[in-house]
């Protein structure tokens, strides 16, 4: 049974502190959202549940690109429902946990967003409360969101206000006063986390493996220095006085904070910073596309076990999130269209239906559910917009294209290089793990620069950028390219997953291409058996090469299925020397 009248829940998609989310579609449209059921704990604290009712009546009116819109809040005796738009994206937290930092300018673009979204929200009364990096929602195409407004919960510890103790500011944490002070306070925390991989201030308890010390934290924010000499020259300025501790000497408003920002943002980096920031970001959240909300699988795995060829099987398709237009990170969201507007909900890809757009939903119940009436809920508590038609853009307005600087080319000479074409598709025609062919069409013989990413990841780790190349083709166009990869080892009891990642430059229309294998390794012998050396031959799988230690080298075949089409983001690869974290966040964050 749907919890909400007029949505059909589909999965649920994460949970954490403060509720649990599930992707849903609005049945009169077909459009996904997130609804987020608030907890029981939440829902007890009657003053949180006052001061959240009279903020959702503002909060459904706030339609800001930066702002996960609030499309309705839906009240029972038995439960309490957030319907907000969809983001197809990952959170800052889980981008930082896999990759450690941003450039400055990518942080500086995340900073704007945020200011931008805190200002539209401040002018219409409402505070955001909790401003972190599991709170900013970044999309393939760089751009970002901010969530939660007014989700805010207590810490554990007795006598802590409610908020997230890294993010704090000191009148918070003395006054337990939240408001545009504080959220712009929080605003620079992240802003220093993005550009250092970790928040100004961090306190941890002896002999807890890491548990937080809030009361030493409260200490740092209240007292210590902020450290300024950590961080790039050109973000020192703003942070001094965005984690001023009287609050009098903060910025007066987020809009106050964005324009300073601006300034020496292009006084340190140029004018086209943000456009180098936005791409950074895209390249960031684009190696992350297989955790987006609509990037739902059935992983389809080869092991590679005594005796046995395995058989690579196709990951089901990421939805085609992204056409890309020239060499902006600009992307459009496109619906993939069933045939007669059905889904059917069994194993494999979750697509989108009818071109309506983000939002998506699950049925599963939060609590345990007697049907009762739904709390009235005044007109002002309904956003006018309702999940209709998908938005044309994923948030921020096309970024300008980069100026160089240079003089006005003068008129090409006779024998001047053929221009670069358009880039009518590129597609991975097959992949095994370590061998494959790309297709590259064209609508002209000039260049086209193609790059390759080879991925790998252990099962429920981070994914890292193994090895990448880049080629150059011309003189045709159409192009088959072979690809190979060392595939590397694959140790007993685990899966590793092998990918590949392909761009052009010009863009091409499709976007940028993914595809991943599965590769389970080898059982693990039982530690009591001593294997014979007539024996030893049967502990390297068929297709897998011993290496020096023992541990087989995946070797997938040949005849593997054709990857899984379409993929989100677009710009230049990543070095191959970024290397994750091994902390991981949850998809939860953001809702």
């Amino acid at each position: 049974m749907d919890l909400v009248p007029g949505y059909r829940e589909v999965r649920q998609l994460g949970a954490g502190r403060t509720g649990r989310v599930f992707l849903a579609t609005y049945q009169s449209t077909g459009a996904y959202v997130a609804i987020k059921y608030l907890n029981a704990t939440l829902r007890r604290d009657a003053e949180f549940m006052e001061r959240f009712r009279a903020d959702t009546h503002r909060l459904v009116e706030l339609d800001d690109p930066g702002v996960v819109r609030l499309y309705e809040y839906v009240e029972t005796p038995a439960r309490a429902a957030l319907v907000m738009e969809l983001v197809d994206g990952v959170s800052l937290r889980t981008l930082l946990a896999e990759h450690g930092r941003t450039s400055p300018e990518a942080a500086l673009v995340l900073l704007k967003g945020i200011l931008a979204a805190l200002a539209a929200a401040h002018e219409k009364g409402v505070p955001h409360r909790d401003v972190k990096p599991e709170n900013v929602l970044v999309q393939a195409d760089g751009t970002g969101k901010l969530a939660d407004f007014g989700v805010v919960v207590h810490a554990e510890e007795p006598g802590v206000p409610a908020g997230s103790p890294a993010y704090m500011s000191p009148e918070l944490w003395t006054q337990g006063r939240a408001g545009p002070p504080a959220d712009l306070y929080a605003a620079a925390c992240v802003l220093f986390e993005a550009v250092r991989g970790r928040p100004p201030y961090r306190a941890y308890k002896e002999g807890t493996g890491g548990e937080q010390d809030v009361l030493a934290l409260r200490d740092l924010h209240l007292m210590e220095p902020v450290p300024l000499e950590v961080v790039p020259d050109a973000l020192r300025d703003l942070l001094r006085r965005g984690l001023a501790k009287d609050p009098a000497l903060r910025y007066a408003s987020a809009r106050q904070f964005a324009a300073e920002l601006e300034e020496d943002a292009v006084a340190a980096y140029g004018p086209d910073w943000e456009q180098r920031g936005r791409r950074r970001l895209a390249e960031l959240a684009t190696l992350l596309a297989l955790r987006f909300p609509l990037a739902a699988r059935t992983e389809q795995v080869r092991r590679a076990s005594a005796g046995s060829r395995g058989r690579a099987v196709r990951l089901p398709a990421l939805p085609p999130h992204l056409w890309v237009a020239g060499a902006t990170v600009v992307a459009v969201a496109i619906a993939l269209v069933l045939s007669g507007g059905r889904w059917s909900p069994g194993a494999g890809t979750i697509l989108m239906p009818q071109p309506k757009p983000s939002g998506e939903l699950n049925p599963a119940p939060v609590d345990a559910h007697t049907p009762t009436p739904r709390r009235s809920v005044p007109v002002s508590a309904r956003g006018s917009a309702r999940p209709t038609t998908p938005p044309v853009s994923t948030g921020a307005p096309p970024v300008p294209p980069v100026s160089t600087g240079g003089p006005v080319p003068t008129p090409a000479q006779s024998g001047s290089a053929v221009p670069p074409p358009s880039v009518r598709e590129a597609s991975i025609a097959r992949w095994s793990g370590s061998a494959g062919a790309i297709r590259v069409s064209a609508d002209g013989t000039g260049p086209v620069r193609l790059s390759i990413a080879y991925t790998r990841r252990l099962d429920g780790g981070p994914v890292s950028t193994v090895r990448r190349e880049t080629r150059t083709l011309r003189g045709s166009t159409a192009y088959t390219s072979g690809v190979r990869q060392d595939p590397g080892s694959v140790s007993c009891g685990t899966r590793a997953y092998l990918g590949i990642v392909v761009m052009t430059e010009p863009a091409a229309v499709n976007g940028p291409q993914v595809s991943e294998v599965a590769v389970d390794g080898p059982a693990c012998p039982s530690p009591s058996a001593t294997p014979t050396p007539s024996q030893a031959p049967s502990a390297t799988p068929s297709g897998a090469t011993p290496t020096a230690t023992g541990a087989p080298v995946a070797r997938p075949s040949s005849d593997a299925t054709p990857p899984a089409p379409g993929y989100s983001g677009e710009g230049a690869l990543p070095d191959a020397t970024d290397e994750p974290t091994a902390e991981r966040g949850g998809l939860v964050e953001g809702y």
